[in-house]
């Protein structure tokens, strides 16, 4: 079955939500560097818990453009349709 935009749009949410003890609703507005907690390590942890929720695995070019929940689920999406 494929996802939805939505779909990998709640999952990227519920990742961030979780990695950085927000509501579910304020993800939108997090961001790396607008978060104390989203630092170069923290990016890191949070790159590999959004490849072991999908289970898909970035190229090391494209982890430093996922700096936002509309870039991650943006990034997932392309990576779920091949």
């Amino acid at each position: 079955m494929t996802e939805t935009t939505n779909d990998i749009q709640q999952r990227v949410e519920k990742t961030l939500a979780r990695m950085f003890d927000v509501p579910p609703g304020e993800v939108s507005g997090l961001g790396m560097g607008l978060h104390p907690r989203w630092d170069s390590m923290a990016h890191m942890e949070l790159v590999m818990q959004i490849e072991k929720e999908f289970g898909l695995r970035f190229p090391t070019y494209e982890i430093g453009e996922l700096v936002n929940p509309a870039a991650i689920t943006s990034a997932v999406e392309r990576h779920v349709q091949k």
